[in-house]
């Protein structure tokens, strides 16, 4: 910082004088003046008006600063404001001032060249320009005025606007000054809608898109026909909503009255024609007219407000046309993720139809929307409290999915969140570890106080951190500097140091990257804030909430087109940059030398701090990949929780109105006449409702038959032909079958660690394609293009307990849920189905109530003991309120009984069994035409209930039994020897270490020798001894870490040369200090 810096700086700090305030608030006051000169002066002269601008603000910057140069207050205003986020400091005011000020001089000159400066027109327009700026916050604290009698008067007079050249000439100023810089300046301050004075005027900067439209859409040789003019009036419709709420407080009530016949006569023409496109459709002309409609207005609606009154008309109209926006953003088919509920029961809402009932139409019935009104009418006298709890149903179907789906993606939300911030901050930890030890060793105590507090990188490379309200670069930044800095000349950090700061470099890079979503994705956390309720009352309550209104405006404009600035790519890349900041900072601690560093690398190596940094790694970016795949999954949840809302509000303000009128017009003979309006607004909502239902139910049968049903064609299904089809069920079978434990290639996500499933991780795995089944034996290969979904999967390990053990299992489908993939349609379940399975293993115990499993490790070398299973009712497919998960989503699979146990680890390859019940649907099936005549198929859950039982014949295995110290190889259907310092175990079904080293529960408690003896005899294992401890080593045992013998002495197998290539640092004297575990004899 320079002294001229600091100079001013403790000007400002000088400024605590009352009356030396004032009149920098007084100067700042005759901008106001400024502001309007342009519209004031007998002759357009832009230097005149340069010269009047700069001695304004040069007053001002002597009453600040006295002598000190403008473009240095402004360099100083600029870091200090931007530095610290604050608009409210003097300073900074004087800093946005300026800007706004050189903005507003450039569209005075730019009006004045588009017209006469002598012509009404330009001190019209520039006077009413000029009142919009004054709501800025900046300019609104000089207290220049009140603009919003200009804005109303300017909105009253385009709407009177009728030719297509006045409208262009209108939309051309609307171009060359609001798309400017007073555009930015509201989208910069308000990248969401609120009831904020300053906010609403986002919607006052559309006003030129609108017109933009509608010339486009109407056209100049069609300007006259009745599309055209239809079209016209929904704009109109659109300025006389902005008017009523950018300044309800200025509509002339009176005026009002006149109005309203106008404005009724374009609502209904309107909604006639949403109907009629609706029936024939055609959604592009939907589209169209919507872009004009101010569905996205928030009014200040009020159920209290006089029945069918302009405002209350109003508000219902633009709650059906915001539920209209959402159905036709669900009809988009270019996404590839559908979301489909398990929870609503679609089938039964269409059969009952009760509005149809109700108003006695048939379902072909051709009337144009009026002749259909005429019976809603009708049935109002008659039928009134049927069609008011028609609507309140409507209502509470919404209402249930909302709140089903709210509460399944904050339930998603949360799980990731943690998952990924356990995870981030085990990484984190562990590198604030090996970094201070290898700066300890590199330049010792100099680095003690930078060191004093921890970096949290990890949690910096969350695909969704702005979700989950993550760091930001700025704390990195800001925690790194210190440690950066203090390598700096320190030979032996240099590469260290090159490392560290690519990392940072890339953090900086990622969140530079995540901001082109930030304004997004703020929205998408705040939307689902403001719909996470505790009861579905309290959500009801949220239906005239104006926030929330504007997150689900916000969500919509921009969901369509979301499209993630960072990719797959990026997080991949991550790894590297932190596997070569570990590899350097641990080759610093093994170079290193000295009683101190030696200590430090025992604890470490101990602890296996290094390697199990590089597996943290590769966890946390398999945590941040699945979390960038379910952000779009995400997204389509939550379009269609915000789609069953905004229904809601719709179906809900009908149900008011409908209590309105029967509390105003009871015992009116009149009613018919003042229901005109009510009826088209309930025949539009049911329509919505009843085509939403058809295309959910629609997806939910492609979904589980595996192909679209003929009878799925839009709005023109026939719901009676769609509900008397034929169902196609899936065909179960339950059979075992193999997972690998070890990957086959990089990126492989098609297996299953035996450590991390004992430990009671949540464990991730994925099939790629049907190819895989192929090669694992779980399809033939003519069953390669079936669709395959997933009814039970249970998880049995390769263990044998001393004593009765009961494991239960939680298996989860989470993203990648694909019939076809890779390409294929992904089905988001909601909400998702968890598949559980409890069951007892090990000798001994209580007697079995249920049928045991046979072990399916068996085979006619070994003879284990069967399973027991403790669940019994487990759903089908084709069971009410269940959707099965297909065979290729990506699990998340949990196991627990086993996380206080000390098993053995294999050494050699071993598949781990799980018992799958699959339900396919024949590709030969698929391709026949499918329809009510589908019955005479032989493809049903009750023609396959005897395949509920495991199948025997695949359960013991015919194979070769091998002699002593010898493997069963399944791959290649062999026996095989074991390994150098490994023995058999289970008679051959696979080899494991003689010896192998188990870690204490937790290094922060004394681990004695009585300690380490129990773990032993709970893994079915002695202590060893140091003959055996000598023999494993003679057989190539490797372990770096310092663990008890029966000897009652600590010892550590692997030379100091070789320690560090198996992960370990050192291989300093074993104490107590320092034990870290037990080595167990097999």
């Amino acid at each position: 910082m320079n002294l001229n810096t600091i100079f001013w700086l403790l000007i400002l700090l000088c400024l605590c004088d009352e009356g030396h305030f004032n009149a920098v608030k007084n100067n700042f006051k005759e901008v106001c003046s400024f502001l309007t000169l342009p519209g004031k002066l007998v002759i357009f002269d832009p230097n005149y008006l340069k010269g009047a601008k700069d001695e304004y603000l040069r007053k001002i910057g002597a009453n600040l600063s006295g002598a000190v140069d403008m473009k240095e207050q402004l360099k100083i205003a600029d870091e200090r404001c931007n530095q610290w986020k604050i608009d409210n400091e003097l300073l900074c005011v004087f800093r946005d001032i300026v800007t706004i000020s050189n903005l507003i001089l450039d569209d005075a000159v730019r009006i004045q060249e588009m017209l006469s400066y002598t012509s009404t027109r330009f001190r019209y327009y520039y006077n009413h320009y000029i009142g919009s700026w004054f709501l800025h916050p900046q300019i609104a604290k000089l207290g220049c005025g009140d603009p919003l009698v200009s804005i109303v008067i300017h909105l009253r007079k385009l709407s009177t606007l009728t030719s297509f050249d006045e409208l262009f000439y209108m939309k051309s100023l609307h171009d060359n000054i609001n798309a400017k810089g007073f555009r930015q300046e509201i989208d910069r301050l308000c990248p969401v809608s609120s009831a904020d004075k300053t906010c609403k005027m986002r919607i006052w900067t559309k006003v030129a898109d609108k017109i933009e439209q509608l010339l486009t859409y109407a056209g100049r040789d069609q300007w006259d026909t009745e599309v055209s003019k239809m079209l016209r009036n929904a704009t109109k419709l659109y300025l006389h909503a902005a008017e009523m709420y950018i300044a309800p407080q200025q509509v002339d009530h009176a005026a009002q009255f006149t109005l309203k016949s106008e404005v009724s006569n374009w609502i209904k023409e309107i909604a006639i024609y949403i109907f009629d496109s609706i029936q024939n459709d055609d959604v592009e002309s939907l589209r169209r007219l919507l872009e004009l409609l101010p569905y996205e207005i928030d009014l200040p609606c009020n159920e209290t407000a006089e029945f069918l009154s302009l405002m209350r008309t109003s508000c219902t109209f633009i709650s059906i046309l915001n539920s209209l926006s959402w159905y036709l953003a669900g009809t988009n088919t270019s996404g590839n993720i559908k979301e489909i509920s398990s929870s609503i029961d679609y089938e039964k809402f269409l059969q009952q139809r009760r509005f149809e009932q109700i108003l006695n139409i048939g379902e072909t019935t051709q009337n144009i929307l009026l002749s259909v009104a005429q019976h809603l009418k009708l049935a109002v006298k008659t039928n009134f409290e049927e069609l008011k709890n028609y609507f309140k149903t409507l209502a509470d179907l919404d209402l249930k999915r909302t709140q089903i789906d709210i509460d399944d993606i904050t339930s998603d939300l949360d799980k990731y969140k943690r998952s990924s911030k356990e995870t981030s901050q085990k990484l984190d930890s562990l590198m604030n570890v090996i970094l201070k030890a290898a700066m300890a060793a590199t330049i010792g105590d100099q680095i003690e106080a930078v060191l004093a507090t921890s970096i949290a990188i990890a949690q910096s490379f969350n695909p969704m951190k702005l979700i989950f309200s993550g760091g930001t670069a700025t704390d990195i930044l800001e925690a790194s500097q210190g440690l950066s800095q203090a390598m700096v000349g320190v030979a032996r950090a240099a590469k260290l140091k090159d490392a560290f700061d690519n990392l940072i470099r890339e953090v900086t890079r990622f969140d530079d990257k995540l901001s082109k979503n930030e304004i997004y994705l703020n929205s998408v956390s705040r939307l689902v804030k403001s719909m996470k309720v505790a009861s579905v009352s309290s959500l009801s309550s949220l239906s005239s909430s104006s926030e929330l209104k504007a997150h689900m405006n916000t969500f919509l404009e921009n969901y369509e087109n979301y499209e993630p600035a960072i990719t797959k790519v990026d997080l991949r890349a991550i790894t590297a940059y932190w596997e070569n900041l570990i590899d350097e900072a641990c080759d610093i601690l093994d170079t290193s030398y000295g009683i101190v560093s030696g200590i430090t690398k025992t604890i470490l190596a101990a602890q296996r701090t290094c390697p199990n940094a590089k597996v943290e790694v590769q966890k946390l970016i398999t945590i941040y990949e699945e979390i960038y795949d379910f952000q779009f999954e995400l997204m389509v949840s939550l379009s269609d929780c915000v789609r069953a809302f905004a229904s809601f509000q719709a179906a809900n303000a009908i149900n008011s109105d409908f209590d309105a009128a029967k509390l105003k017009y009871a015992d009116n003979q009149d009613i018919l006449a003042k229901m005109e309006m009510q009826s088209l607004f309930s025949m539009i909502s049911y329509k919505i409702s009843i085509l939403s239902a058809i295309k959910s139910y629609c997806d939910i049968l492609t979904y589980t038959e595996g192909h679209v049903p003929n009878e799925c064609i839009g709005s023109k299904t026939s719901i009676t032909s769609l509900l008397s089809r034929t169902k196609l069920t899936c065909s179960p079978s339950l059979a075992f079958h193999s997972i690998p434990t070890k990957p086959s290639k990089p990126g492989d996500k098609a297996y299953i660690i035996l450590e991390d499933l004992y430990s009671g991780n949540t464990v991730t795995f994925k099939i790629p394609d049907s190819h895989w089944l192929i090669e694992h034996n779980w399809i033939t290969s003519f069953q390669q293009n079936d669709k395959i979904f997933v009814q039970r999967f249970e998880i049995y390990p390769p263990v044998l307990s001393r004593t009765t053990k009961q494991i239960h299992v939680e298996v989860q489908a989470t993203v990648g849920n694909q019939l076809t993939p890779p390409h294929g349609t992904e089905y988001v379940i909601s909400p998702r189905i968890k598949l559980g399975f409890t069951y007892r293993e090990g000798t001994g115990g209580q007697m079995c109530r249920q049928t045991e499993i046979p072990n399916p490790y068996n085979d006619n070398c070994r003879d284990m003991p069967n399973i027991c299973p403790m669940t019994t009712a487990i759903p089908t497919c084709s069971s009410p309120g269940n959707i099965c998960p297909s065979i290729y989503a990506q699990w998340h699979i949990k196991l627990h009984g086993f996380e206080n146990a000390s098993l053995t680890v294999a050494s050699t390859d071993i598949s781990l069994k799980v018992a799958l019940q699959l339900c396919r649907i024949p590709s030969s099936i698929q391709r026949k035409k499918h329809s009510s005549r589908f019955s005479e198929l032989p493809y049903t859950v009750e023609q396959h209930k005897n395949q509920q039982e495991y199948s025997s014949t695949v359960l013991r295995r015919n194979v070769m039994c091998c002699v002593s110290n010898h493997y069963y190889d399944e791959l290649i259907s062999k026996c095989k020897a074991c390994p150098l310092g490994t023995v058999d175990k289970y008679n051959g079904l696979f080899c494991a270490n003689t010896i192998r080293f188990v870690p204490a529960p937790t290094s922060n408690i004394e681990f004695s020798f009585d300690d380490a003896k129990k773990v032993c005899i709970e893994a079915r294992t002695t202590i060893a001894s140091r003959k055996t401890f000598a023999k494993a080593v003679a057989r190539s045992y490797k372990d770096c870490r310092c663990g008890w013998l029966s000897e009652r002495i600590m010892l550590s197998p692997t030379p100091k040369e070789t320690c560090k290539e198996n992960g370990g640092l050192s291989t300093v004297t074993c104490t107590s200090s320092n034990t870290w575990g037990v080595y167990c004899y097999n």
